[in-house]
């Protein structure tokens, strides 16, 4: 086993029945586990370490079926230089960004262009790590310098990126609001990287929240949606990312950051509930309050508690994981479904589409978003999406139905089928 838990807890599968376990990234260290299975040697664990960004490695896309595949991602950069508290990408990951090789990334949109795909998506946990705002508040005169070089390094990589991939290819990512800040990158990234939407982590539009989420430089109410607005003014649609049940949020926190998720207009968002996800800084200071609570002297750093030690091995509620300071567990999940329903309506789903760049939208892409919308509902509701999570639940008939519609929608009008029949897949 590999990945995100089995990096931050190698023990856990081990004593779960994995044979091996890879932590950190598997680019040079896969395939040393795949030979020692193939001769019968496999080690225990393998360490895998941060790749630097010139080792990363391009997807054997050849060995693959295309026409499964609605989305093939790519990494520019790994890393990055955040450290919000409920967040395991940095803690696993790394704050140093590596920018992987302009000429590898290059070669592998061209190869995915080739065969069919128009969209890819940029699958960097941070495809902004280094932004003029970032850079201003970096407290660090060495790590500022850093950043700097690493801010024209992508530029350089957006320059080349346009110029040597196809004008059709377009791109979605995920990134912070501090792009805004920074007129030159976001202007590259649409014109040159060409992204066309982003997952944003908005977390939360009021001051309280942010600061529980270690996330004090994002903008808060009026100004997180002037902000939202001025991403999409550039063309680049955004997925807003919001959590419900932050260490200060109440019933009213959560409907006014609901209200402030209708007004900024984003073309789509998700609702997640708070809950601390293994090996971030929330959940170790969550277990210390465990361990040490009722001791003299001793003041827990959260008022919010997790339910029990290894909650993620027993199949339970998101909403069970912790035990919420100022709102109760029937409150969230109530003001959790009322903001989903509310943002999903067919009302807001109509109105979106009479706002900013979506007015000027053909039919077809009209069509296409409100199948989107019914579809993201369905699968994200209640959970969203995130690097360090996974779905529980199977998908059921009607929502397969959907998937399958629109994967067939978007094949049709979207991709173009280049792909020969020569492929390794071809044959089973």
């Amino acid at each position: 086993m590999g990945g995100i838990h089995s990096t931050i807890f190698p023990d856990e599968p081990l004593e779960m029945g994995a044979d091996a376990v890879i932590t950190g990234n598997g680019d040079l260290v896969w395939p040393k586990a795949v030979k020692d299975a193939l001769e019968h040697r496999l080690e225990r664990r393998y360490s895998g370490g941060r790749v630097p960004g010139d080792a990363l490695l391009k997807a054997r896309w050849d060995l693959l079926n295309p026409r499964q595949y609605t989305f093939p991602t790519i990494q520019t950069v790994a890393g990055c230089p955040g450290n919000c508290s409920f967040c395991s990408v940095w803690v696993t990951d790394g704050r140093q960004p590596r920018q992987r090789l302009t000429s590898k990334i290059i070669e592998e949109a061209n190869e995915l262009y080739q065969k069919g795909f128009r969209y890819v998506i940029f699958a960097d946990d941070n495809f902004n790590p280094a932004t003029l705002g970032r850079i201003a508040r970096e407290p660090s005169p060495q790590k500022r310098k850093q950043l700097e070089q690493i801010r024209e390094e992508r530029l350089k990589f957006f320059d080349e990126y346009g110029k040597a991939v196809p004008q059709n290819l377009l791109a979605f990512t995920q990134m912070t609001t501090e792009v805004t800040s920074d007129q030159e990158y976001l202007s590259a990234m649409y014109h040159k990287a060409r992204l066309r939407a982003a997952l944003i982590g908005i977390e939360s539009f009021s001051e309280e929240g942010l600061r529980s989420a270690n996330k004090q430089w994002n903008p808060t109410g009026r100004k997180m949606v002037e902000t939202i607005q001025t991403i999409q003014d550039a063309g680049i649609s955004v997925l807003s990312s919001i959590i419900c049940g932050l260490e200060s949020d109440n019933v009213q926190t959560i409907r006014t950051m609901r209200k402030f998720a209708l007004e900024s207009g984003s073309i789509l968002a998700q609702f997640t509930f708070y809950h601390p996800y293994p090996g971030t800084k929330d959940f170790y200071e969550m277990m210390n309050d465990a361990k040490n609570r009722g001791k003299t002297n001793f003041v827990p750093r959260h008022a919010t508690r997790i339910s029990e030690e290894r909650f993620w091995l027993k199949p339970m509620n998101e909403a069970d994981q912790i035990r919420h300071a100022n709102i109760s567990r029937a409150d969230l999940l109530a003001e959790n479904q009322a903001c989903w329903d509310a943002f999903y309506s067919v009302k807001e789903v109509l109105r979106r589409l009479r706002r900013g760049r979506a007015r000027s939208w053909p039919l077809v892409g009209k069509f296409t978003y409100l199948l989107l919308c019914l579809i993201f509902r369905r699968i994200y509701g209640g959970q969203g999406m995130a690097a360090d999570g996974v779905r529980r639940k199977s998908l059921g008939f009607l929502t397969k139905s959907l998937i399958h519609v629109g994967v067939g929608a978007y094949n049709f009008f979207f991709r173009k089928d280049s792909v020969s029949v020569g492929q390794p897949w071809s044959r089973y």
